[in-house]
């Protein structure tokens, strides 16, 4: 059987990466082809120029797209030409577009595709499906309802049966971030937080893995000097790219918390599969598709939202979502099969070769 090839462009980012490794992960998860997946980082070496890029790209000749790459700092390509392209993010964008017209495969685009004719784009995944496009795009549109992220379960759940021996008692994980999208955060929230787990570790007999972010600078003082050995079983406090992984975490707590302001977090929260409860400040205004993704999850009981100050009276329940993240993941796999023909392995595909300025960066 031939093998499954994905190519992940990513500009380095983190949460552009994880969503984009995301759908690869999905693809590989569930294709019955062994898949290999190879991971691209590449930015325009002049940010200015991606409008003229993505322009380019999706409208220029074989003898000018060749020329493209060169407008990236990238990681040279594999030596194989992939079965498909998976991004997310402008910087990448046309260049997404570029090889996917030059080696004649398809691509999938996660996010916004700043105004880029239909045909350009196999696929275009985003959080809903945007009704006010053509139909053209439409076709190409599916609306994952759900953030994709490149948490991969079982790889969590064995990290957490280690913490799980040597807890004395059940485990609740908290990820806490901080300003950003709507919501504002004041040290008032950050205690009244810290309060709030220690009620509810005495009350229910838990303890605690606390995980912070870049983000949660405000917090993370209150937090650390709020919280003991009683209360808090183990805690990683953000210090920078080298900062231990919550994998762990998410695979040991029996109920994951997480602040709303982050979807990235929050994707990686429910793709456990476990009861998930999204904390927001007393000063959030938040709209728009965080807005709308957020609201979306609750609806499908994926997650239960709460006020930090709600918090301290919370009660456990266990009400099965109307949808499974699993459901959600195998929904988007069929579509993403149906428009790109990945689970039929191609004839030929083999036997094409890379043109030799694209093999090299």
């Amino acid at each position: 059987m031939s093998v499954l090839r994905l190519w992940v462009l990513h500009d380095g980012k983190p949460g552009h990466y994880s969503q984009a490794l995301g759908v690869a992960r999905l693809i590989q998860q569930r294709s019955q082809r062994p898949c290999e997946m190879r991971a691209i980082q590449a930015k325009p070496k002049l940010k200015l120029a991606n409008h003229a890029l993505r322009f380019l790209a999706a409208r220029a000749g074989a003898a000018l797209l060749r020329c493209l790459p060169l407008a990236y700092r990238r990681e040279a390509l594999p030596d194989e030409v992939p079965d498909l392209i998976i991004s997310f993010g402008g910087n990448v964008l046309a260049l997404n577009v570029a090889l996917s017209r030059l080696l004649d495969c398809p691509n999938l685009v996660v996010g916004n595709c700043y105004g880029l004719p239909a045909d350009s784009v196999s696929v275009n995944l985003t959080a809903f499906v945007d009704r006010a496009r053509s139909a053209d795009w439409q076709r190409r549109n599916i609306g994952s309802q759900v953030a994709l992220c490149k948490t991969e379960r079982s790889h969590c759940e064995r990290l957490g049966n280690l913490l799980w021996e040597q807890s004395p008692a059940p485990l609740w994980t908290m990820l806490v971030g901080g300003p950003g999208s709507g919501y504002r955060y004041s040290d008032d929230d950050w205690r009244a937080l810290v309060v709030a787990m220690a009620q509810l570790s005495r009350r229910y007999g838990i303890r605690w893995l606390l995980s912070t972010s870049r983000r949660s600078a405000g917090a993370a003082e209150i937090l650390r000097h709020g919280l003991n050995e009683e209360n808090c079983f183990a805690s990683i406090y953000y210090r920078g790219p080298d900062s231990p992984s919550a994998d762990a975490f998410l695979g040991a707590g029996e109920r994951l918390f997480c602040t709303e302001d982050s979807l990235s977090m929050l994707s990686e929260a429910v793709a456990m599969g476990k009861p998930v409860v999204s904390l927001r400040p007393a000063r959030a205004v938040v709209s728009g598709t965080h807005l709308r993704v957020v609201s979306c999850l609750a609806d499908q009981r994926l997650i239960e939202r709460l006020s930090i100050g709600e918090l301290v009276d919370y009660q456990p329940t266990d009400i099965p979502p109307l949808r499974s993240y699993r459901q959600h993941l195998e929904a988007i796999y069929q579509q993403i099969c149906a428009l790109t023909a990945i689970s039929a392995p191609p004839a030929t595909r083999e036997s094409i070769s890379l043109p030799p300025n694209l093999v090299t960066a």
